[in-house]
């Protein structure tokens, strides 16, 4: 009995534990269930993202945009997501609406130059396209690879275009290299298919590490009349030896595949007369030379310039000083700036010129200086009562001095002689239209200048004046009428500082207004006298005629005598056979054909161009080009010679370029590939060389009228 019991107690435990397995199980199996209906019956579309379901009052149940706010059907049973997804492509408001790759989205982009009125296009997002422009934007706008990882930038671009991803840093450099990449190859290949022969510049650029680099520059004009300036090499200086740079220069040449050059500009440094020399051996010895490198050697007239001018302006150094020791008093402090212009008030001085304190190494900040501050003589005399701290500053120990009204006559004199060189300054220092042309002109009416100085009756004018026109001359050249092949067949060595590149009359004798005319004639005679003008005039004649020559050999269309054809009677038969024999002697004879021979002399019996404003030289040879087929790749050539090394933003500088920090601290192959793709990005954008005053004087005005409102508001008593 007792083992039964047990054993019916056994199975009861048994079954009771199968049970609740069973029940457990179930319970299982029932979640697992609901489990899979409920996520069945969660959206699986990615369109649910951007819309919410909402309830209407009917009951039925709608997909709300979130961006528009529409509503549309979404039933699972009778709709799907297909007319939800349609609606994300035309959604106006959707940031991250993707456009379809053939379709392009209508914009209005802004005004350039002086329109004032925008242009239409189109525009589709194009990822790769956008990391290009914006390493193009790194690079024109001279910023550091890092300022793609910056957050402020980040966090506006997310905002205006969320579906850009800004690169990474080191993705940035890459970008920037693809960018110089493709830029280089469309130059390379408008090089080989639009020009022949360049012009070159060099320049020195300094680095905060004290390494100097050197920029090499291509001018051309193209096929099409465009004058042309592009930065094709920037390296280290391997040296400051004359041989040393014209190795650089060379290998620079060589990389581009250019071997013809018309002249060479370079600043007045020794070392690039020797430099000048190799690269006349090596461009005879390629053939790539014209007149066998008689002309290459262009001297940088800015550099010139600041050497004349620097000369002038040491007659008067203590003048200068105490005007810029007093205007420095003056710019030191808001208050002293208020009481000098109520003293200019009480003085009744007539003039809203901005007063700036210059900076020595920049001699038009010199001039801009000196003109304001003339301006302002009384009211300088006046404040010279009313701030007794004014006198103590600049009369005490190791002070210049207050300023005198012999120190302002100076001034004003030297600031007037100025102006014509301030000028002048601006208008060699243009790369946007050729200026080669005018070159002669502005040396003219420098001379002229000068020599009026010379002879003037103020003794100070005449110091200036001898100072200057030394420097001109040794600049400028003093054995006009000779040249360098005839100094080396005496046995003198090429100094390099005594020559006047006939370069010079050249490219004026291509301008249809002047030519060889009897104008040029007499500004020559003046300039140099009779003798050596008579001389020198002679010189300009044959040279350029000779030149001439040598592009008519190079250039000159193929007028071969055709062979008679069988119709023609033997009588034309002989007299072509003859005439081939007559042309060939006269060819041999240095005759050459008659139609070309006399391309030059036609040019010259025509009538000259009206001189009027606005003459476009290279618009008036396009139009020509087919009626002087040689005298026009004469002329092209001319045309685009520089005749500065440095670009306007520098032109007033003694101290040279300085390469700013970010660069300064690159890689000199990264540093070349950021100078060359900015300037290629860059194109032909013109950059005014003229300081602007105008606003400075406004800001002024401002800071001025805001210091004395809060002083009233500070000495009205509180009521």
């Amino acid at each position: 009995m007792g083992d039964t019991e047990e054993t019916v107690a056994n199975q009861a435990t048994e079954v009771t534990e199968v049970d609740k397995a069973d029940e457990q199980q179930a319970v299982a199996m029932d979640a697992e269930k609901e489990a899979k209906k409920r996520k069945a019956m969660a959206p699986r579309s990615d369109v649910w993202n951007h819309f919410t379901k909402v309830k209407l009052e009917s009951g039925e149940e709608k997909a709300k945009c979130k961006y528009c706010g529409g509503l549309y059907m979404c039933d699972t049973k009778t709709n799907g997501t297909s007319s939800l997804n349609g609606h994300l492509k035309i959604c106006r408001k959707n940031p991250n609406k993707k456009v379809v790759d053939k379709q392009g989205t209508l914009q209005l982009q802004p005004s350039h130059g002086n329109s004032s009125v925008g242009t239409v296009s189109t525009w589709k997002f194009d990822l790769d396209e956008l990391k290009l422009s914006f390493a193009e934007m790194l690079i024109e706008d001279e910023q550091p690879f890092v300022a793609s990882e910056r957050p402020g930038l980040r966090k506006f671009l997310a905002k205006a275009c969320p579906r850009f991803v800004m690169p990474s840093r080191r993705t940035a450099t890459r970008k920037c290299v693809a960018v110089y990449d493709v830029h280089k190859e469309k130059l390379q290949k408008f090089l080989k298919e639009h020009c022949e022969r360049v012009s070159i510049t060099t320049d020195t650029w300094t680095a905060n590490t004290k390494q100097n680099y050197m920029c090499v520059t291509a001018h051309f004009i193209d096929k099409n009349w465009n004058l042309h300036k592009k930065i094709i090499g920037f390296f280290p200086s391997k040296g400051h030896g004359g041989e040393d740079i014209g190795k650089s220069l060379e290998n620079c040449l060589a990389a581009w595949g250019i071997d013809k050059v018309f002249t060479i500009t370079v600043d007045n440094a020794s070392a690039n007369n020797n430099a000048i020399n190799y690269m006349r051996r090596v461009l005879n010895e390629s053939k790539g030379s014209i007149a066998e490198g008689e002309y290459l050697h262009m001297r940088c007239v800015a550099h010139i310039i600041n050497l004349i001018v620097t000369e002038g302006l040491k007659e008067i150094d203590v003048s200068v000083s105490r005007v810029r020791a007093a205007v420095k008093f003056i710019k030191t402090g808001t208050s002293r700036l208020v009481n000098f212009k109520k003293c200019a008030e009480l003085a009744k001085v007539q003039t809203k010129a901005f007063l700036n304190l210059d900076v020595c190494t920049r001699w038009n900040s010199t001039y801009l200086m000196l003109n304001a501050a003339q301006k302002y003589e009384k009211a300088f005399q006046r404040y010279n009562d009313e701030d007794p701290y004014y006198v103590l500053e600049l009369e005490g120990e190791g002070g210049p001095g207050v300023p005198v009204k012999s120190d302002w006559d100076k001034v004003r004199k030297m600031s007037d002689f100025l102006e014509h060189f301030y000028e002048l300054t601006l208008r060699v220092s243009v790369t946007k239209r050729p200026i080669s042309h005018t070159f002669f002109h502005e040396i003219a009416d420098v001379l002229v200048l000068l020599r009026n100085w010379c002879h003037s009756e103020d003794r100070l004018c005449q110091e200036m004046g001898k100072r200057m026109l030394v420097k001109y001359y040794k600049y400028f050249g003093e054995k006009y009428g000779e040249k360098r092949s005839d100094r080396e067949k005496r046995g003198e060595k090429d100094k390099g500082d005594q020559l006047l590149n006939l370069v010079i009359f050249f490219c004026v004798a291509v301008d249809p207004r002047y030519k060889l005319s009897n104008y040029i004639k007499m500004a020559t005679m003046v300039m140099f006298g009779d003798e050596i003008g008579d001389k020198l005039w002679e010189t300009v004649n044959s040279s350029f005629r000779s030149l001439f020559e040598e592009y008519r050999n190079m250039y000159a269309p193929s007028e071969k005598v055709q062979p008679p054809t069988d119709s023609q009677e033997p009588a034309s038969k002989s007299k072509s056979l003859m005439r081939s024999i007559i042309d060939r002697q006269m060819s041999n004879n240095g005759g050459g054909n008659v139609t070309v021979k006399s391309e030059l002399e036609k040019f010259f019996s025509e009538d000259n161009e009206e001189d009027k404003k606005g003459f476009d030289i290279l618009k008036w040879w396009k139009d020509n080009e087919n009626r002087f087929p040689v005298l026009s790749r004469m002329a092209r050539d001319l045309l685009a010679v520089p005749i500065s090394t440095v670009a306007s933003e520098s032109a007033f500088s003694s101290g040279g370029r300085i390469l700013d920090d970010f660069r300064s601290s690159l890689t000199p192959t990264m540093v070349e590939r950021l100078i060359c793709a900015n300037d290629w990005i860059r194109g032909p954008e013109y950059i005014s060389v003229e300081e602007n005053t105008e606003e400075l004087a406004k800001l002024e005005e401002e800071l001025c009228a805001l210091a004395i409102s809060s002083k009233e508001k500070e000495s009205t008593p509180e009521s």
